[in-house]
């Protein structure tokens, strides 16, 4: 199995063997059209993926049902993936008229292409409406992603393992209290409970983030020396692993 961080932010890939899937892709330049004055974000590149890495893709993850999950633009550029997402993701698909196939989230488990991919609550305040998920090919190999705040209780209570986590490590706070992403020394603490030895790290340099959002958000840089705790830690953009 391959995980790519597939851009600066929270687009990723992930492929086994000949199919690919993607989680949360936003491959535009600009995150909202024209100037997004409530949230807005840049980047120089669409992607970080190859012609040839895009053209395994067959499936595509939504974990949540907000913008630079759910970026309708990067949908469009994938008129025959399948979409994979929670009801009220697909309630958003079906009257924004996509025709792609949309497949609601199995609460046991779900086979997209050749990996297993099992679905759980994010962490509050995200419990309710996004996903994290559990990703696993046929060797037992293993990736966690939680796009926001990982959920310490859903990770013990079912005993979730994973080789792999892709989690937030750049502190947000909404007002100064409330916690909308994990900072670095959270981070290590979830993948010490997943035993994981390797850290995506997601949400990336969310300071490059504008707009009217930003009066409303605390936001902090690393906060630790990212080659600390014996995990191995991928940050920039194009960083991959192969199992």
């Amino acid at each position: 199995m391959k995980v790519k961080k597939a851009d600066d932010y929270q687009s990723w890939y992930i492929s086994e063997g000949e199919r690919a899937l993607l989680i949360d892709p936003w491959f535009e330049t600009s995150l909202v059209d024209g100037n997004g004055w409530f949230l807005q974000r840049k980047k120089e590149k669409n992607s970080h993926l190859t012609k040839t890495e895009l053209a395994l893709v067959q499936d595509i993850i939504i974990t949540a049902p907000f913008g630079d999950h759910l970026h309708f633009n990067t949908l469009k550029k994938f008129p025959e993936a399948n979409l994979w997402c929670s009801r009220k993701v697909k309630s958003i698909l079906k009257k924004e008229n996509f025709a792609n196939k949309i497949f609601e989230f199995s609460s046991e488990s779900n086979l997209i292409g050749n990996l297993d991919v099992k679905v759980y609550p994010a962490g509050f305040p995200y419990n309710t409406t996004a996903s994290c998920l559990l990703v696993s090919n046929s060797d037992g190999f293993k990736i966690f992603h939680d796009g926001h705040v990982a959920n310490k209780k859903i990770i013990s209570k079912n005993n979730i393992k994973a080789n792999i986590a892709i989690l937030t490590a750049e502190e947000v706070k909404f007002f100064g209290l409330l916690t909308l992403s994990m900072n670095f020394k959270s981070s290590i603490e979830v993948c010490k409970l997943l035993q994981a030895d390797k850290l995506f790290i997601t949400g990336s340099n969310p300071l490059k983030n504008s707009g009217l959002i930003n009066y409303f958000l605390k936001l902090k840089k690393l906060d630790k020396d990212l080659s600390a705790d014996k995990i191995e830690i991928f940050y920039e953009a194009g960083s991959s692993y192969s199992s």
